[in-house]
């Protein structure tokens, strides 16, 4: 960087074709792509190191699939992914000798099942891979603020000095503190149906690694997610109503007895009896966010959470994350033309795939979010109407491939009316 710095002075840099603020898995990949592209990329991430946050740690095969379009994949691998098998839906509705598993390997060719991993050391990795490729990564940059415009400029410090970018373009990928896109003007509308919580824990030896859990017992929605070597990350989904259930000095103890439950093989003791927390026990409301305005202006466009995001039940974040990064690259790739009209493309096909998106998790949160013996009855019959007839699965292929590849049928009102009226 040129220019004079100190405390009345700020460093400015020109000449660089892209700035990436947020370094996650979407603003890392896109880092690491842009500048394998041939692009000068530089990365803002506010962490000095990358951390736990208990967040973002299960990716749907068709987000893999992304992963490997963007030259990625190999993070996810080094970084610890483990590669998760078979689904088995748990409920108390069900004798566990009886619950449900499908094998998630068979959805998208090439790729497998999805995989479960430590989210903080991928995005290291994703990282290294950038700054390798001859993107400058900033690590611990503070303070950051956005001008949008047709010459955009990206504020800073870093160790208490000022620095100053002027890129042709911005993307913002702060992730839901939606830090860049209150800065350039973009509000979210948002809903909240649950709250939930997780950890990190190892010790779970005899819980079969290939296998993730997902159930719903009394008040909780339950998961267990493989991480390899007996580790695993343990969410619980609850009631809003009940949203310090797991706050105090006992929570993390409160959190890991919970599953204790009738629904799992000897009633969860391979879980509860065994898990050693290794990370931050961390909760929060499982937010739906819907963008008000435009996610591209002038100079900047919104990708990942950042954009707006479907309920976290869904588990289809990252996923959602690669394909912005992979659509908005492309589109800085492919011409000389960033004004926002030429990421047309991209705000038509996000707007599809929210659409969607939002709608399946509609679904899946009335299905396994609510509680009580009415909600347990619904479950109930939803399994038997399944078991009958397989379209009325349709939803839970969001999961798995590409939500413009699953039957259109899935995201009518009629279908939506149909399924709930058959199981209430």
């Amino acid at each position: 960087m040129s220019g004079a710095c100190g405390p009345n002075h700020r460093s400015q840099t020109s000449g660089v074709d892209v700035v990436v603020v947020g370094g996650g898995i979407a603003g890392a990949s896109a880092a690491a792509y842009l500048s394998a592209n041939g692009m000068s990329v530089v990365m803002l991430e506010k962490q000095e190191h990358y951390a736990d946050i208990v967040r973002g740690e299960w990716i749907a095969p068709w987000g893999l699939r992304e992963a490997q379009v963007l030259g990625v994949e190999d993070a996810f691998g080094v970084g610890g992914a483990w590669e998760i098998r078979e689904w088995t839906q748990w409920d108390e509705t069900v004798d566990p000798a009886e619950a449900e598993t499908v094998d998630m390997t068979r959805f998208v060719p090439g790729v497998g099942g999805p995989m479960s991993f430590p989210h903080h050391t991928v995005c290291e990795l994703m990282a290294e891979q950038a700054a390798a490729n001859g993107a400058t990564v900033v690590m611990g940059a503070q303070r950051t603020h956005v001008t949008k415009g047709v010459a955009p400029v990206v504020t800073y410090t870093k160790d208490g000095e000022a620095h100053e970018l002027r890129p042709r373009f911005v993307i913002g990928a702060t992730g839901r503190g939606c830090t860049i896109g209150r800065q350039i003007g973009v509000s979210m509308a948002t809903s909240v149906h649950h709250w939930g919580g997780g950890v990190r824990v190892s010790g779970l030896d005899d819980w079969p690694m290939d296998v993730q859990a997902m159930g719903t017992e009394d008040d909780k929605m339950f998961m267990v997610f493989p991480q390899g070597d007996g580790h695993a990350r343990l969410y619980i989904n609850f009631p809003t109503e009940n949203k310090d259930r797991y706050r105090g000095q006992e929570g993390l103890t409160r959190f890991i007895a919970d599953f204790e439950l009738a629904s799992l093989p000897d009633r969860g003791k391979s879980v509860y009896a065994a898990a050693v927390p290794v990370g931050p026990l961390k909760v929060w409301p499982s937010v739906a966010m819907f963008p008000e305005q435009p996610i591209v202006t002038d100079g900047v466009a919104l990708v990942g959470d950042e954009a707006g995001n479907a309920d976290t039940v869904l588990g289809t974040g990252l996923s959602c994350s690669l394909r912005d990064t992979r659509t908005v690259c492309d589109i800085l790739l492919g011409g000389d033309d960033w004004s926002p009209a030429a990421f047309e493309p991209y705000l038509d096909e996000r707007r599809f795939r929210m659409h969607r998106l939002h709608f399946g998790a509609g679904i899946i949160a009335k299905l396994h979010c609510e509680f009580g013996p009415d909600a347990a009855e619904r479950r109930r019959k939803a399994r038997v109407l399944m078991a009958d007839n397989f379209a009325a699965q349709v939803t839970g292929l969001l999961n798995m491939v590409p939500p413009e590849e699953v039957p259109d049928f899935g995201f009518s009102e009629f279908f939506a009316e149909r399924l709930f009226r058959e199981t209430v």
